[in-house]
Parts: structure tokens; sequence; C-alpha cells
């Protein structure tokens, strides 16, 4: 399910980020109220929100989401996880209830923001980390080929096509050049 708890810190928590980290997903609800979070996102873009709420102006968070949500009616958190970000059922299930249960704002922080580097976020009361989920990745190792046309050097080359095609250019510009001049020594 999520990672390891969070230290708490004076006034919040510390939130560390291994190095190296990818495909992780931080589920944060917004303790602010529903019209308040409206307007400042009217006013400004959700990057800047986003660092503002962590209280981290070095962090890239273009692709963090904000958001109501009241905009995922009859689909959930949940599912939006699992269906949107392809995080395993099996992840979300001991949260499941505390996720679909949450009100107002949330904000998913990607393990992009942080560019692969270590870091520690000081949580203030804006935040409450709901979770820490795992995208599931695909496996990408390459199988190997057993066709025989994978056999290296196995296919047949252009210059050892058979003798007959190779003159058949040459045949069809001597017929259209006599045909030229036949009609031409006709005309005259």
């Amino acid at each position: 399910a999520g990672a390891q708890p969070p230290a708490r810190a004076r006034g919040g928590m510390t939130l560390a980020v291994p190095p190296g980290e990818r495909a992780h997903i931080r589920v944060f609800a917004i303790n602010r109220a529903t019209a308040d979070m409206a307007q400042l996102l009217k006013r400004h873009p959700i990057p800047d929100v986003a660092r503002d709420l962590l209280s981290a102006p070095h962090l890239d968070t273009a692709s963090a989401e904000i958001f109501p949500l009241s905009d995922l009616a009859g689909v959930g958190l949940t599912e939006y996880l699992s269906e949107g970000y392809t995080v395993d059922d099996a992840t979300l299930s001991p949260d499941r209830q505390k996720l679909d249960a949450l009100e107002g704002y949330v904000l998913l922080l990607f393990s992009d923001s942080f560019a692969g580097l270590p870091a520690a976020l000081s949580i203030g009361p804006s935040l409450t980390l709901i979770g820490t989920y795992s995208e599931a990745r695909p496996d990408m190792r390459a199988r190997p080929l057993s066709s025989d046309a994978a056999t290296l050097y196995s296919g047949q080359l252009a210059q050892d096509a058979p003798r007959a095609n190779r003159g058949m250019g040459s045949v069809i510009v001597l017929a259209a050049l006599v045909i030229a001049l036949l009609v031409w020594w006709m005309l005259s």
C-alpha cells in the first residue's frame, strides 16, 4: 500500500523521497475550504498552487493534479487511480474507504516532480498525506526472437534477385523508343 509513515516535523510532517523514485503517486487531502480553493485555482495555475501547498518552490510540479473530488462523482478516487494510473487494486484496497470518503480538493503529486533526486518535504497543516501508491509498470524486457527470419544474414538481398528481372527495365525503355520512332516516321 503506502510507503513508510512520514516523520512528524515541527508544525507538520516531513516526507522523505528516496533517490531514483519512479512511478509513485502521493495523494494529499487539501485542508482548505472548497470555495477558497476554487478561487485560488482561478487566480493561479495548478503547478504554482501545488508548490505553495507543499512549501517547495524548487519542485517541478507541472504534472501535479489538483481537483475537487466532486469532479469524480460516480467514479470515486480509488477507481480514478486504478483506471487512470494503473495503480493495482490490491495496493489501493487497504485505503479504499479512506480514499473514497474524502471530500473537497485533493492534490496528486507524481515522482517526476523530484527528477530522481532525494527530497525531504515539510508538509504543513494545509495538506494531509493519504497515501503513496505505485503505478503498475509493464514488463519491457525484450524476449528473444525465435523465427528463422530473425536469424542474422538469413534474408535475400536485392542483388541476389533472379537475372531475368534485371534487364526488364531496359527492354521496356527500348520498346518505347522503337514505338516513338515508328510513330514519328509515319507522321513525317
